[in-house]
């Protein structure tokens, strides 16, 4: 099975600019088996849900959460724990890592290292399941820290898209021997079956070049003294890529 664990939709993530129903034809369009909807500190609703899977079967459609953890803002991928109690929004890490696993939940480490080249939260102690790769928001300049990291600590490698819009959907994904039916056997085949990473090369090369215009408009503004709400006004973008450009990383996938 090709999955893409991590994508946001507009019903539930106000920074995604595409609905469910887009994301999903997108998922099919670019030859995706199933899609994980893992948006920030939301689940979609079960009737919601089962209508979307009854509408596309047999491509498979899960729930997931993207958990902001609390005090320093570390983002976390719960799949397989179906409790609404996820949505709310003072899950320390050790706290939620706990909750998830006494549900033989699947918790997974989200683009590590976008913002820093440490991490501020207890993985030495409570180790996720596994960690992101790649995605449209971890830089290829980060590969080397996330390798080592995962070596360190056993965790599994994840590829991703963490899409906000259809053009993301699919450009990284996981190829997984499951034919799973819900979030708790996904869950199982995650933490227990061997990942392998794929990726739309094409795609990929396009976002880069794209990716390169913005780095070098960034990296102009900076050196005339603009800040990131500068960026934000004239572009209309979001800040976080001046943030990332202004540590001296990139957004090179």
């Amino acid at each position: 099975m090709k999955i893409d664990l991590h994508n946001h939709c507009k019903q539930r993530s106000s920074c995604s600019g595409s609905d469910e129903e887009e994301l999903i034809e997108s998922a099919i369009k670019y030859g995706l088996d199933a899609i994980v909807f893992s948006d920030h500190d939301k689940l979609m609703p079960k009737d919601r849900l089962e209508a979307l899977r009854q509408k596309y079967s047999p491509f498979k459609i899960f729930n997931g959460i993207e958990v902001r953890t609390i005090p320093n803002g570390v983002d976390v991928l719960v799949i397989g724990v179906d409790d609404t109690i996820l949505e709310s929004k003072d899950w320390t890490y050790e706290k939620l890592y706990k909750f998830t696993k006494e549900r033989d939940g699947f918790i997974a480490l989200c683009h590590p290292y976008r913002y820093s080249n440490v991490i501020d939260i207890d993985i030495a102690t409570f180790v996720p399941d596994a960690v992101e790769l790649h995605s449209s928001n971890i830089g290829s300049c980060d590969e080397e820290l996330i390798n080592t990291l995962a070596k360190r600590l056993n965790m599994k490698l994840l590829g991703n898209s963490d899409s906000h819009s259809i053009d993301k959907v699919g450009i990284y994904y996981n190829i997984i021997d499951t034919e799973a039916k819900d979030e708790k056997e996904l869950a199982k085949a995650l933490i227990e079956l061997p990942i392998e990473i794929g990726k739309d090369q094409n795609r990929v090369d396009e976002i880069n070049k794209e990716i390169k215009v913005k780095e070098d408009l960034i990296k102009t503004m900076i050196s005339e003294g603009k800040d990131k709400a500068y960026y934000n006004k004239i572009t209309g973008r979001w800040i976080g890529e001046f943030e990332r450009v202004e540590l001296g990383k990139s957004y090179k996938i």
